[in-house]
């Protein structure tokens, strides 16, 4: 309920202050007086639109201020505890409006936008002169009563979470049967790839060693000339070789006194260098036996070279490459596995909340119907008493013809009155 509400350089008010206690309070004044003022005033707590041309002349801004107890309105308690903006104390909405146009919104001290306002206004209060507040020209406040008087509130909010439910996965599920043409189409062609690629059969290391390979058996000519030129120099020439020079020098100094330090240790230098050149030039020879030029290899080599270079290219990327985008293509396809593999379960999944969805809200519309009859009955009763014999109540309960599951259960409810015989 209203407790307190304050209003400053609002119309041709400066400052008013006005508390309320529990129970029935009637203001009442001349035409002209400032009801309406104070009236308008609290509109604009509640989201009503407003401009500069309510600012008090001479005031620089208009602030008005309501403060509500919401000890009886449960629903906008748990509005306000979804939205982070409960207080320990009572719920105060404050409006301020500049004389430049200017207009700010809040709750308990939160800025807030209008509808915000206007959404918490609804739940707090109705304004019987002015058709935004009042709340029983709502169905979803028919509803609401109806499911009150039932004692279904649960109820309904169980169903209300179900078609939340049922529709999120829905929602999911659309996205991704709608890109499932899409996705099949992409997993034909990275299955296609990936079978060039696992076909193609790159083992670790094999690419450096076939261009290595390949490097030596093109080159073989300029390669074996050089390596028999070297084993020439080193051994074999008869004009003169590295082994005989060393062979030579090292006879000349054993001719002479060893005592000297200084030539025992060139003599020992010059003997390894001859073991050294010794074991070259048979690593050499051993190449020269061992070296196959086969034309044939050379092909293979080739034909295989150029099998990974294409499939390179085809991908658009680097030879060194290939094995990293064939656990990219391998990964990709487990993932569009997956997504099939969520789609079956979300399938699943919404068929069982569609189960549990028409179950409560069967349970739910039970409750209505039964309850419909019986809260008619004692409204006609009440209007019948306050003097109008003619008057009429009705509660029409149509199903809903959408085949969605919708979070207001199987049925609308509407509130029919008549307080005039004949009239509707």
């Amino acid at each position: 309920m209203l407790v307190h509400l304050s209003v400053h350089n609002y119309a041709i008010v400066e400052h008013l202050d006005l508390e309320l206690d529990r129970g029935m309070s009637v203001i009442t004044g001349e035409t002209g007086a400032g009801k309406s003022i104070m009236l308008d005033a609290l509109g604009l707590t509640l989201g009503d639109r407003a401009d500069s041309g309510v600012v008090r002349p001479g005031a620089d801004k208009a602030d008005i201020l309501a403060t509500f107890d919401l000890i009886d309105i449960p629903e906008a308690s748990a509005w306000l505890a979804e939205r982070d903006l409960e207080s320990d104390g009572p719920c105060i909405l404050r409006r301020v409006i500049t004389a430049e146009g200017r207009s700010r919104g809040y709750i308990n001290g939160t800025p807030c936008p209008l509808g915000d306002l206007k959404a918490l206004g609804e739940l707090l209060i109705d304004i019987h002169s002015q058709h935004e507040h009042q709340s029983l020209l709502k169905t979803d406040t028919h509803r609401r009563l109806l499911d009150e008087y039932a004692g279904a509130t649960d109820l309904a909010r169980q169903v209300q979470l179900a078609a939340q439910r049922w529709r999120q996965t829905r929602q999911e599920l659309d996205r991704l049967s709608n890109s499932g043409d899409e996705q099949r189409a992409r997993h034909q062609l990275l299955s296609y790839q990936l079978e060039e690629l696992e076909n193609l059969g790159l083992g670790e290391n094999e690419l450096e060693q076939l261009e290595q390979e390949h490097k030596n058996l093109t080159n073989a000519e300029t390669l074996l000339g050089i390596c028999r030129q070297v084993v020439e120099q080193c051994s074999e020439s008869d004009s003169g070789n590295v082994l005989n020079a060393l062979t030579a020098s090292l006879n000349r100094l054993s001719s002479v006194n060893n005592s000297i330090g200084a030539l025992g240790e060139a003599s020992s230098l010059l003997t390894s260098a001859q073991i050294q050149v010794e074991e070259a030039v048979g690593e050499l020879n051993r190449f020269l036996d061992n070296f196959d030029a086969d034309p044939a290899r050379l092909q293979y080599l080739e034909e295989r070279l150029d099998a990974i270079y294409t499939l390179a290219r085809k991908h658009r990327i680097q030879p060194t490459e290939v094995a990293e985008m064939q656990q990219k293509l391998l990964d990709e396809i487990e993932t569009l596995n997956a997504n099939d593999e969520s789609i079956e379960r979300l399938s699943d999944e919404l068929a069982s909340y569609a189960r549990h969805y028409q179950e409560k809200a069967r349970d739910l519309s039970d409750l209505r119907h039964q309850a419909a009859g019986n809260l008619a009955s004692a409204v006609e009763q009440e209007i019948q008493r306050l003097g109008m014999p003619g008057g009429r109540f009705t509660i029409e309960l149509r199903p809903n013809s959408s085949n969605e599951l919708l979070p207001n259960g199987l049925e609308q409810v509407e509130l029919l009155v008549s307080a005039n015989p004949g009239n509707r």
